[in-house]
């Protein structure tokens, strides 16, 4: 047999590994000048005015080196429309780079607790075989244990409603 292990709680390698991580996308985040948390309405709200047509952007910088009146009476300058343009396509591939490694560690986490999943799963059910023959009682409190914990971890299925048998389906003819 098997010798058992000793039941001292080691912290994982995947925890300091994961602290190194973060901290390294906590490094990326101040890296990138201007970024700003999205606040609660921020994304309703910007939708308008970050949907106009980036010619529409030039033309008014283009009105604005055209008009001293219009340019003094600007809260911002030509030159400033033109910086926040560039910086929007410049950070652009680095959000579609930013998606792609979040559905990819998305995946990989799912993948990780599907492996956990399927070997707990299999472990059940050797327990089950095992806990009918002859010395495997010790498994008994195990075996209820799991039971319990896959019945309330399982969503229940939603059913569809019984036919209400006050109504009346025409005859067959």
């Amino acid at each position: 047999m098997k010798e058992k292990q000793s039941l001292e709680v080691t912290p994982s390698p995947h925890t300091a590994e994961a602290k190194a991580f973060i901290e390294q996308i906590r490094t990326l985040r101040a890296a990138i000048p201007r970024l700003k948390p999205e606040g609660p309405r921020d994304a309703k709200a910007m939708a308008p005015r970050a949907s106009v047509d980036q010619e529409f952007v030039e033309a008014a910088g283009a009105a604005m080196q055209a008009s001293e009146l219009l340019d003094g009476s600007s809260p911002t300058t030509a030159d400033a429309l033109r910086d926040a343009t560039a910086f929007a396509l410049a950070y652009q591939a680095a959000l579609t780079e930013g998606k792609a490694f979040v559905r990819a560690l998305t995946h990989t986490l799912r993948a990780a607790k599907a492996t956990a999943g399927g070997h707990a799963l299999n472990i059940y059910a050797l327990a089950q075989r095992l806990v009918k023959e002859e010395n495997g009682a010790e498994l008994v409190p195990h075996v209820e244990n799991m039971r319990r914990k896959l019945k309330n971890g399982r969503r229940k299925a939603i059913s569809e409603p019984a036919p209400d048998p006050s109504t009346k389906t025409a005859p067959k003819q």
